[in-house]
């Protein structure tokens, strides 16, 4: 047995294992978000999950779709757009915080 095989085996089936068990969670978070019923809450959901901020797209209440690409895209300026002055200040907490 070479080193290059020993290293095969103690190194990659531990990694595909941990790979394996990670892609299992995300795939039970996603099929989660497309348990929920309101359009907007599905949405923000699956860019969660998925960490893709196309799906922030699909929000229609543009304060809402402005904190999820905030989130998603760790971007202030996404912060600034949110009317809500509430809204705006706690986003602007969390975008700091980061």
């Amino acid at each position: 047995m070479t080193i290059n095989n020993i290293a095969r085996k103690y190194l990659l089936v531990p990694l595909c294992m941990i790979t394996g068990a990670w892609m299992g969670e995300a795939m039970a978070g996603t099929s989660e978000c497309y348990a929920i019923k309101d359009a907007d809450k599905r949405a923000y959901c699956l860019a969660q999950v998925k960490r893709d901020s196309g799906s922030c797209y699909r929000i229609k209440d543009g304060d809402n779709r402005n904190q999820c690409l905030a989130e998603i895209k760790g971007s202030r300026d996404r912060c600034y757009a949110i009317k809500d002055q509430d809204s705006r200040k706690a986003c602007l907490a969390r975008a700091i915080s980061r």
